[in-house]
């Protein structure tokens, strides 16, 4: 009995001390938007550090320094293509960006008033089943450009003209750039040492379960973010690529829009649609059919080939379950809530399932047998 209450008496200790972590965090969260950055990058260049630490030469000679060096080839392949891009694709982004803001109430209402136009055009000239249909979608696209339409686009413009008030904090953002790439260096350089130094924090009895719980985080975080970037940019440039050749104003910018929202799991690509549909209609109405047939290729071949092969070990829970995830992230951490929520709810089903199958797989038997070789395994791969 007495052994029941100190365990019980632990794993309340625990459970406070980690509200207490998740409680400081939320608090100081706006700091913490390098380090989430870092995080981020390293899931990314963990991969390719694996591969050109592989196959650079002489890595037997100095075992000890071919990490280091894999590093610094990666970074500078990276460097390179920051680079290239910031030539090619930063100034037209800006210009379009500053253009569009700019336009924008214009473009609001020249898209409401076509809407209108159309539903009124149609509801005379053709017969009645398919007026009815087109009405019904006309009606949908009002409705978007009236509701989700101004609100997502005041709040893209309300955020991209914070400018004057950013500068005030830009001291702090310039800092924390700065230590950005010092911080994945030492993140891929030394993700062993760390990771070993945060399991000997704990008991040894409870060690095996903390090998366990950052396998788990792991696996879901960084299939999660490997996931989403590799979606966002094949849907950016495909959507980028489609509108220039349909010749849409704003085809870079539409695109990378498209590509951000693309990190919002479900509504992603209906929020990233709005634009486009506000666009195209003041500028371009005659290229409505086209830019929705672009789309909904792009959302196809997303839904049909990208998803199922990208996010097969990424999120594996319901859909249903992502979008409440997505709805209690919004109301807790804002958009950083949005993106978060998913990974966050698939950890969470995937450590439930763990702690109720503890005794069934024999974990605690693991510990006798092999407890070095579980503790010392990569959980980083």
């Amino acid at each position: 009995m007495g052994l029941s209450l100190e365990k019980s008496a632990k794993v309340a200790l625990y459970i406070f001390l980690a509200a207490v972590v998740v409680f400081v965090l939320y608090q100081i969260k706006g700091a913490l938007f390098p380090f989430v950055i870092g995080i981020v990058l390293t899931y990314l260049l963990h991969p390719v550090v694996g591969v050109v630490e592989k196959v650079l030469p002489g890595k037997t000679l100095y075992p000890k320094l071919s990490r280091g060096i894999s590093i610094f080839i990666v970074y500078l392949l990276v460097t390179i293509f920051l680079v290239v891009a910031f030539l090619l694709i930063v100034p037209p982004l800006f210009s379009q960006s500053t253009e569009l803001i700019g336009k924008l109430p214009v473009f609001v209402n020249e898209a409401i008033n076509r809407v209108d136009a159309w539903n009124k055009g149609y509801s005379t000239s053709l017969p009645e089943p398919l007026r009815y249909e087109i009405g019904g979608v006309l009606a949908a696209v009002g409705w978007i450009i009236d509701n989700l339409g101004v609100i997502v686009l005041s709040y893209l413009q309300s955020f991209l003209s914070r400018t004057a008030v950013a500068v005030v904090h830009a001291f702090t953002l310039v800092i924390g750039l700065i230590a950005v790439p010092i911080f994945v260096f030492y993140l891929l350089k030394d993700r062993e040492k760390i990771r070993e130094s945060v399991i000997d924090v704990f008991p040894p009895d409870i060690q095996i379960h903390v090998v366990y719980v950052l396998k788990i985080l792991n696996r879901v975080v960084g299939a999660y973010v490997r996931a989403q970037v590799t979606l966002a940019a094949v849907v950016g440039v495909l959507i980028s690529v489609g509108l220039f050749l349909i010749g849409v104003d704003y085809a870079i910018l539409l695109g990378a829009v498209a590509g951000v929202f693309e990190f919002i799991p479900l509504v992603g690509a209906w929020l990233g649609f709005i634009p486009a549909v506000v666009v195209v209609l003041s500028t371009s109405p005659d290229k409505f059919i086209w830019v929705l047939i672009l789309y909904g290729g792009v959302q196809l071949i997303q839904g049909a080939f990208l998803v199922p092969r990208i996010q097969s070990f990424a999120i594996k829970i319901h859909p249903l379950l992502i979008l409440v995830s997505i709805l209690i992230g919004s109301e807790i951490g804002g958009l950083w809530g949005v993106i978060l929520g998913p990974p966050v709810a698939a950890s969470a089903k995937d450590l439930i399932i763990y702690f109720s199958n503890v005794k069934k797989n024999n974990v605690l038997s693991e510990v006798v047998s092999t407890q070095s070789p579980s503790i010392s395994e990569d959980t980083t791969d």
